[in-house]
């Protein structure tokens, strides 16, 4: 039994190498780094996604049809979770397996607590590929790798970078508040309807509202990363090629370190099952709650 497991677990890890593989690249963007419609990233890459994501990971997913909300949700996700920088091919791979479910949370897991594989195949293979991905060194990289480039341009480059940040934060906060008061009343109707709906019905409902809240979570992982990506590039440039916009950009970095959503309870406070569940989903940083994280 244990060997078949290992078998199918096997083949879908390679199932989900080939399906990664054949998506060519990360998801298609348009302005301002919305997504782009792709029927490989839309559907088939999520069906994999879901598949690999029950029978490998055994995760709960929700067979319900996302709301116009928790679309426009997932859409202005992207801008965030994307590679904070062009010419990270590997990056936004990963982030579109992450996006998809074919990936697990790879800035997360695994953990000592949690390992996937056998610790050699962890240590020597998997780890390789995955950690340096999520080097904060990168975007400071990506500045300087054109010598050309005069200094004022790659400071203007990085203070942009953050301010743009900035700008999209409100709009994801205000479609965010409401897919959380949707999923409020959501559960709120099931809880009043008590034992009239099947219980594989109940699941999907909560199974939904875990997933809005995962792709929350992942939003302020991303941003908190996107964060110690710029204070590393602020501190390097500092000393390689210091420049008098140091005051304005330090000032962006703030700006987009204070950040919080507005306009709906934190999760802590409406979401009070959560903990009876016991979901990974529902354990991530809240941006109703808390501002950007900086671990």
């Amino acid at each position: 039994m244990a060997n078949g497991r290992r078998a199918v677990r096997a083949d879908l890890a390679i199932a989900a190498a080939v399906v990664v593989a054949l998506s060519g690249c990360g998801r298609p963007t348009g302005d301002f780094g919305r997504a782009k419609p792709s029927v490989i990233h839309d559907s088939l890459m999520p069906a994999a996604g879901r598949y690999i994501a029950e029978n490998d990971r055994f995760e709960t997913t929700s067979d319900f049809v996302l709301t116009d909300d928790e679309g426009e949700l997932r859409d202005r996700s992207f801008a965030f979770v994307r590679a904070p920088h062009v010419r990270d091919w590997w990056f936004d791979s990963l982030t579109e397996g992450e996006r998809t479910r074919i990936l697990p949370a790879l800035d997360t897991w695994p953990s000592p607590a949690e390992p996937r594989f056998p610790l050699y195949v962890q240590q020597h293979f998997y780890l390789p590929a995955i950690e340096p991905a999520f080097d904060v060194g990168r975007f400071y990289a990506f500045l300087r790798s054109d010598p050309d480039t005069s200094t004022e341009t790659r400071w203007t480059r990085l203070r942009e970078a953050m301010t743009g940040d900035a700008m999209l934060v409100p709009p994801f906060c205000a479609i965010a508040a409401k897919v959380r008061t949707t999923d409020t009343e959501r559960i709120a109707a099931l809880e009043r309807q008590g034992d009239a709906l099947e219980t594989s019905f109940v699941d999907d409902a909560y199974e939904r509202v875990e997933e809005n809240e995962g792709v929350m979570s992942w939003v302020w992982r991303a941003l908190a990363y996107r964060l110690r990506s710029y204070r590393y590039a602020i501190d390097h440039l500092t000393v390689e090629t210091p420049s008098d916009q140091l005051w304005e950009v330090n000032r962006a970095y703030d700006a987009l370190a204070s950040t919080r959503c507005e306009a709906a309870a934190p999760r802590k406070g409406v979401l009070r099952w959560a903990d009876a569940r016991h979901s990974r989903l529902l354990k991530g940083p809240d941006p109703f709650d808390q501002p950007v994280l900086q671990k």
